[in-house]
């Protein structure tokens, strides 16, 4: 009788176990898996199409939530400035690094921040060359065997995400670069 009440018990607890596990692997959201149904809407939204990204992986808002693009739309002049401070959904931005790229740009400073803010458990959006003269946002979402950061992105009129594993180097080989962190506030 014993034996019986202990095999039940066992049974009872493998299969709560299981739902459990099974219940957390499902609510798992990945930066991945947020650009991949993600979309770039106006060719110059990158920075809001980031913001969001960022917002949909801190679940703060619905995955059809576009409302900083649309509000946003072409604007040719946007920087990280433009969220420097605010607050969206829970989340406050803060504008990092804002100073001229050159020999002094402190590199070794602005990883040391994104390791900072990887280790707490957030992402980052980074600005990157992408063509002469031209810059596109990216979110790091972690930190590669070989020490590096991988970040994700989406295009405008591109079914696919993309994502970039030599952040580092294209950071050191335009001189530096800035950054937009975020805190949530809403805790």
């Amino acid at each position: 009788m014993l034996l019986k009440k202990i095999i039940a018990i066992s049974v009872f607890l493998a299969i709560s176990n299981f739902g459990n596990t099974h219940k957390n692997y499902q609510s798992v959201t990945t930066l991945k898996n947020v650009a991949a149904k993600h979309k770039q809407l106006y060719s110059m939204s990158c920075i809001p199409m980031s913001i969001e990204m960022i917002l949909k992986y801190n679940n703060k808002v619905s995955a059809d939530y576009y409302v900083l693009q649309n509000s946003w739309k072409d604007k040719a002049d946007g920087t990280f400035a433009n969220f420097n401070g605010k607050t969206i959904a829970g989340l406050k931005f803060e504008h990092q690094f804002n100073i001229p790229r050159g020999n002094n740009f402190p590199i070794t400073k602005l990883f040391k921040t994104i390791d900072e803010e990887l280790t707490a458990g957030r992402k980052i959006v980074i600005s990157l060359p992408s063509g002469n003269n031209f810059w596109h946002m990216y979110v790091i979402d972690a930190k590669t065997s070989n020490g590096d950061y991988i970040a994700y992105s989406r295009y405008f009129n591109e079914n696919s995400p993309i994502a970039i594993f030599e952040v580092k180097k294209l950071v050191s080989d335009c001189k530096g670069t800035d950054i937009l962190t975020y805190k949530d506030v809403s805790k």
